[in-house]
């Protein structure tokens, strides 16, 4: 899989961005792989020991609109973790003015740790750690806000009072980037009531639009806004191998969290269903009324979009790009029936 938003720094740029930030030079530094869509690196540095260096993408025209205040995002997120004591990352700087390398970057804290993705728990320990994980998950849903929106958009006085228009905003940002490379071209037509429905949507995007209108009664029966990290699969999650047995470490990589509806969390990502140690710490099992699955499937068709966007134009992988695409179109099918 390549992609058209990763790529290494010089050496005396990575110089360059920790001194600026810390004031301390660099011992050595490793790239940590894994990543398409910042760079991230592993630093020792002479006075505030080791630290992890991540740089914001290349070719920041490909982006999705709140994709471009990703870092600002995720500081703030971490902030309120933080102030909660949920375990998260520490920043140690924040550097969104590309002046000193042309390019968004940001410092935590190293966590020893490892990726639950790349670790394996016996059973008793994945039980223990996915209970802890539900509460620490169900404390950050437990945070709210007075509107809806992106983390960094809500921060910055440019939220929504209500959660269906909040996630209409999410297809227009999607849509003013899909339409021009026509993501969808040609596939109204697939789409039941696509063309000739009673509202007259001639293309897919209007019908799309339409089908979330549709849903907004069952959208808005959410009318506070909780913060939901939307990225919450197990990459994300950190175990320290530290002491005698593996604990959860932190959540990480908050920075396309938003503000809304907290079942939006499970609606992509599958290893959470799996896990009942993890719905017992989180203290409910998702709703299961009529309005509720109309949500979920929302969510779902919206990710996929967004998920489809993404593999698309950001990354070059087609064949993943396909996969996701016939589930968006799935989805919209079975939304269409729902409302």
């Amino acid at each position: 899989m390549e992609s058209h938003l990763y790529q290494e720094l010089t050496g005396s740029q990575l110089d360059a961005a920790v001194r600026s930030a810390l004031g301390t030079s660099v011992l050595q530094a490793k790239l940590l792989t894994g990543g398409l869509f910042n760079t991230t690196y592993l630093v020792d540095t002479a006075d505030c020991g080791r630290v992890v260096l991540r740089v914001g993408p290349i070719n920041t025209h490909l982006l999705l609109p709140f994709e471009r205040t990703l870092m600002e995002a995720e500081c703030h997120v971490y902030t309120l973790l933080q102030e909660r004591q949920i375990p998260a990352s520490e920043v140690l700087a924040l550097d969104v003015s590309r002046k000193v390398i042309d390019r968004d970057f940001m410092i935590v804290r190293y966590i020893p740790s490892k990726a639950m993705s790349e670790i394996k728990l016996d059973e008793a320990d994945r039980e223990r750690i996915c209970r802890d994980i539900g509460r620490a998950t169900a404390q950050m849903h437990q945070i709210t806000d007075s509107a809806f929106g992106r983390a960094a958009d809500v921060k910055n006085g440019r939220g929504f009072s209500k959660w269906s228009d909040c996630l209409l905003h999410e297809l227009a940002q999607w849509e003013s980037v899909a339409r021009p490379v026509g993501l969808l071209d040609g596939e109204s037509a697939d789409i039941p009531g696509g063309q000739s429905d009673e509202g007259g949507c001639a293309d897919i995007y209007d019908y799309i639009c339409k089908l979330v209108q549709k849903a907004a009664p069952a959208l808005d029966e959410i009318t506070v806004p909780h913060l939901v990290h939307t990225d919450f699969w197990t990459g994300n999650i950190l175990i320290s191998e530290q002491s005698d047995r593996p604990e959860f470490a932190a959540i990480i990589d908050a920075d396309k969290a938003i503000w809304g509806d907290p079942e939006l969390e499970f609606a992509n990502i599958g290893w959470a269903r799996r896990e009942p140690a993890f719905w017992e710490g989180y203290g409910k099992n998702p709703a299961k009324t009529e309005a509720a699955q109309t949500r979920r499937s929302v969510y779902r068709m919206i990710w996929n979009l967004l998920d489809y966007y993404i593999f698309t134009a950001e990354l070059t992988a087609p064949e993943d790009a396909e996969e996701i695409k016939k589930a968006a179109l799935e989805e919209m099918k079975q939304l269409a029936k729902m409302v």
